[in-house]
């Protein structure tokens, strides 16, 4: 795999957890919005736009370290296949 291929597998994971994070926070808004209106003390902020804000920012780190926990398999996978003695 090329420095090209592994940015993009884990960029593209990134944006794939960033837009499912988005979905399941703007769900989560809209399903409990007294959770999300309070969660700065002194401020009440948009439900909905803060549950989307931080269910897309999880989403970009976990889909990102998901890409690179599967580019780290995939070279460890690799490694073994060339280390392996040919029949």
């Amino acid at each position: 795999m090329t420095w090209n291929g592994i940015f993009r597998a884990v960029t593209f994971a990134a944006l794939i957890g960033m837009v499912m994070g988005g979905l399941f926070g703007l769900g989560a808004g809209n399903l409990a919005p007294e959770f999300f209106r309070h969660l700065i003390p002194w401020q009440d902020v948009e439900p909905v736009g803060m549950a989307t804000l931080l269910g897309a920012t999880a989403g970009v780190l976990l889909g990102g370290a998901l890409g690179c926990f599967g580019v780290l398999v995939q070279t460890v996978l690799q490694w073994k296949v060339r280390a392996a003695p040919e029949k």
